[in-house]
């Protein structure tokens, strides 16, 4: 019986230190994912917030019977006096 674990400790052995290499190359390349997926996500936050154009709202303007009237259109000149 001795021979026998005598002869499987040197595999045994090698087994156990791949597989503890293995894994901390599996848990290092998932936490850099996490990383780097969290690294982008605040570099788009921070670009939204940044972000002059998101702060400008568009409303729709319903044009005015003046501006109907002028030409039929809606697409009178505004004067602004």
């Amino acid at each position: 019986m001795m021979e026998i674990l005598k002869a499987l400790l040197p595999s045994i052995c090698v087994g156990l230190l791949f597989w503890y290499v293995f894994r901390n190359i599996l848990r290092a390349d998932r936490n850099e994912r996490e990383q780097v997926d969290k690294y982008y996500s605040e570099i788009d936050a921070n670009e939204v917030d940044n972000n002059s154009e998101s702060d400008v709202r568009m409303n729709a303007t319903k044009t005015s019977d003046y501006e109907k009237s002028e030409h039929g259109k809606g697409n009178a000149p505004r004067s602004h006096g």
